[in-house]
């Protein structure tokens, strides 16, 4: 799998990819090698290593969240 096939997978896919390499017996940087991206490519991604696991984990993190129910902004104020 090269870089464009493995960045167009969603963050989950994507750390299961390279939790694959890792289940292979490869490092971080070695996995992350052999798919040919980096951290910055995986922290745009939400794919983060956890060093205490030992393995890769997607974030679901983003979009748009309204904490304020009242759009017509006659709240209390």
């Amino acid at each position: 799998m090269d870089r464009e096939e493995f960045m167009a997978l969603e963050p989950t896919e994507k750390a299961d990819v390279l939790n694959t390499h890792i289940d292979a017996g490869e490092s971080q940087k070695e996995a992350m090698q052999s798919v040919g991206v980096s951290i910055k490519d995986l922290m745009q991604a939400q794919v983060f290593f956890s060093k205490t696991e030992g393995r890769f984990a997607a974030n679901a993190v983003g979009g748009f969240s309204n904490f304020h129910e009242d759009t017509t902004a006659e709240a209390a104020k």
